[in-house]
């Protein structure tokens, strides 16, 4: 199986996109701020909880997070990152490098127009597809810009 999670929009400190599962849209995702083009990671530009994962192809499997005390979809083998999870939340500050999702963007009343409804629905969906896949297959996550 095969999740592109497709960044969209890059704001000064986080970074909106789309997530799909085998080519069809799943939700809507908001990350940390991508601090290096594809091809350009280098440790030196990471800052610990505001630094998006690097461009690339991970492995991704449910297991047990014990920060959220449940079965969480979790991605791997990220260079310099660890205990990346996908999960539910509102906005950057809602991630430590992580990816957050939702079904629904919240253009709020304030004019914040970066940030998610905190819905967990999205995640635990996610989970149950990965789950169920990870028993016949691999599952791959792959991080792009914009589909053109």
């Amino acid at each position: 199986m095969e999740l592109t999670l497709e960044r969209v929009i890059f704001n000064p400190t986080s970074t909106e996109g789309n997530l799909f599962v085998n080519g069809k849209w799943f939700c809507h995702t908001i990350e940390d701020k991508v601090r290096a083009k594809a091809g350009l990671w280098k440790r030196i530009l990471k800052v610990y909880a505001e630094t998006a994962i690097p461009y690339g192809k991970y492995p991704v499997m449910v297991t047990w997070s014990n920060r959220f005390k449940r079965q969480l979809t979790g991605v791997f083998n990220v260079p310099d990152f660890e205990g990346i999870r996908i999960h539910n939340g509102t906005s950057e500050k809602s991630s430590a490098g992580c990816i957050i999702v939702s079904y629904k963007n919240d253009d709020g009343p304030d004019g914040n127009k970066n940030r998610l409804v905190n819905d967990p629905a999205a995640m635990n969906d996610l989970c149950k597809t990965v789950q169920d896949a990870q028993v016949k297959e691999k599952v791959w996550l792959t991080i792009i810009d914009r589909i053109k």
